[in-house]
C-alpha cells in the first residue's frame, strides 16, 4: 500500500465553482469565492477530507479566453499543467447552467494528453436551468452532476474517486498532520516587491504566478518543503479598490495569524514607504518572529550596499530585534542564509528559560535599575512568543517594561522574536 497522501487537483475554466468545491473539501473558507471570473490565479494546495480519507487538494487558476487574460493566460495555463503532472486524480469541473464552452473543450483536450484519471463533474445542479447530458460530448466515460455549494452529488463522485485510489494502492489516513513541527513561514509585503518570486526561489519551482502586474497574487498559498511550510500572501495595500482586494486582505490576515515566522519583504532598490513600515509592524502587533528581507539587492551595487543597509536599519529602528539581510529572489543571493536565519529565529521563538537563569538575569538588572514597585512573582508562562508574567504591587510604566525586555535580550539574544511581558497587579 502507498503510504503517502494522494493528490487531487481541481481544474476548469473560470467561475464554474472550483474554489467553492475546494473550500467544502478542506472544511474551511480559504479560497476567495465570488461571482467574478478568474479570482483564483495561483494554484493553492491544502489538506482535504472525505470521510476517513485525507488528501492533498489543489485549487488551480480559472481559465478565461486568452484575449481577456492577456499576458496572464500562459502563466495560469502553465501553473495548471504543473499541477496536473503531479496529480493522482483530476476533478474536471464544469458549469451545467450553460452548454460546454470552447474553453471546456480546450481543457478536455489538454487533459487527454496526460495519462491521468479524470472525473468530469458538472456543477450547479441545484439551479433550475441546470443540464448536463451535453457534457458527454467532452469525451469522458461518466459525468457527475453535483452542487459544490450544497454538497449534492459529492457522495457518488468520491465513492468512485476513493475506489480508484484504493485500486492504485492508496489507503485512508485520518486527519493527516504532516505539517507538524515545521515552522510556518509567512511571506508578507506590499504589492510588487517580489514575494511570489521569493516563494518560487525558496521552494525550487514556480508554484505562484510571477508577473510584473502589481497585485497578481489574490489568495494565500501554502507550500510544504522538507524544512518549512511557506505561505505566500496577497500584497498589503493602504486602500482597497474593490471588495476582492478586501477579501484578499482578510485571507492575508488569517495567514499571518497562523504563521510563526514572518519574512517581511522590502524592495531595497526603492525608498521605504509607510506601507513597508506597516508590514514590518504587523509582526510586532501579532507577536510573530520576524526576518526582514531586503529583496532586489542585485539592483544595488556592492559599493552602495552599506549605505542602503544603514538607511533601512535607521528607518526600521522600531524593529531592531529582527535580523535584516540583503537577498535576491532573481539571482538566489543569500537565500540559503535566509533559510538558516529562519531556523535561528524560530528556535528563539520557541525558547524557554530555566527559572534560575531568568531570575539571576533579572536580579542583576534590578540592582542597576530598581523596579518602580514591589515584585511578588516572575515566571515564563509561554513560548511562541517567549512570554513572561510579573505579579507586581503596581503596574510598571512602559519605559521600565522596555528596560526588562532589553535586559533579557542582552543576556539571551531572542534574535528575531518579540518578547511578551504580562503585568498582573496584586494588592497587599
Amino acid at each position: 500500500m502507498k503510504k503517502r497522501l494522494p493528490r487531487i487537483v481541481i481544474v476548469g475554466r473560470a467561475n464554474v465553482g472550483k474554489s467553492t468545491l475546494f473550500n467544502k473539501l478542506i472544511e474551511k473558507p480559504f479560497s476567495i469565492v465570488k461571482d467574478e471570473p478568474a479570482i483564483t490565479r495561483d494554484r493553492i494546495t491544502k489538506i482535504g477530507y472525505w470521510l476517513d480519507w485525507s488528501f492533498y487538494l489543489t485549487d488551480t487558476g480559472g481559465l478565461l479566453d486568452k484575449k481577456e487574460m492577456e499576458v496572464l493566460y500562459d502563466k495560469v495555463l502553465d501553473s495548471i499543467k504543473k499541477a496536473i503532472e503531479k496529480a493522482d486524480v483530476i476533478i474536471f469541473l464544469t458549469d451545467g447552467t450553460t452548454d460546454p464552452l470552447p474553453l471546456d473543450y480546450e481543457i478536455a483536450k489538454i487533459l487527454r494528453t496526460y495519462n491521468k484519471k479524470v472525473f468530469l463533474a458538472v456543477n450547479k445542479c441545484d439551479r433550475k436551468d441546470f443540464s448536463y447530458s451535453q457534457y458527454y460530448e467532452l469525451g469522458f466515460d461518466k459525468v457527475y452532476p453535483i452542487s459544490a455549494e450544497h454538497k449534492i452529488g459529492l457522495n457518488e463522485l468520491f465513492e468512485d474517486i476513493i475506489s480508484y485510489l484504493e485500486g492504485e494502492g492508496f489507503e485512508p489516513l485520518k486527519r493527516y498532520k504532516k505539517f507538524k513541527d515545521k515552522p510556518r513561514v509567512g511571506i508578507i509585503g506590499k504589492v510588487n516587491v517580489g514575494k511570489s518570486s521569493l516563494l518560487n526561489a525558496l521552494v525550487g519551482e514556480e508554484v505562484a504566478i510571477v508577473s510584473d502586474i502589481p497585485g497578481t497574487t489574490r489568495d494565500s498559498i501554502d507550500i510544504e518543503t522538507k524544512e518549512f511550510i511557506f505561505i505566500d500572501t496577497a500584497g498589503i495595500k493602504r486602500k482597497f479598490e474593490n471588495d476582492i482586494e478586501y477579501y484578499s486582505y482578510v485571507r492575508t490576515s488569517r495567514s499571518i495569524h497562523y504563521s510563526e515566522v514572518l519574512i517581511a519583504v522590502l524592495d531595497c532598490s526603492q525608498p521605504i514607504t509607510r506601507i513597508d513600515k506597516k508590514v514590518v509592524g504587523i509582526a510586532q502587533k501579532e507577536y510573530k518572529a520576524l526576518v526582514i528581507a531586503l529583496n532586489k539587492c542585485d539592483l544595488i551595487s556592492k559599493r552602495n550596499r552599506g549605505k542602503v543597509f544603514e538607511y533601512f536599519k535607521k528607518e526600521l529602528k522600531f524593529a531592531d530585534f529582527a535580523p535584516m539581510l540583503f537577498i535576491s529572489a532573481k539571482t538566489g543571493e543569500n537565500l540559503e542564509l535566509l533559510k538558516e536565519t529562519i531556523k535561528s529565529v524560530y528556535k528563539q521563538y520557541n525558547r524557554q528559560l530555566r527559572k534560575d537563569e531568568l531570575l539571576d538575569t533579572l536580579e542583576e538588572a534590578f540592582e542597576l535599575n530598581k523596579p518602580p514597585s514591589r515584585i511578588y512573582e516572575i515566571k515564563q508562562v509561554g513560548h511562541k512568543p517567549p512570554t513572561f508574567k510579573f505579579v507586581v504591587e503596581r503596574e510598571f510604566k512602559s519605559r521600565y517594561v522596555k528596560y526588562i525586555e532589553s535586559a533579557l535580550r542582552k543576556k539571551f539574544g531572542f534574535l528575531g522574536t518579540p518578547i511578551k511581558i504580562i503585568m498582573e497587579t496584586k494588592y497587599s
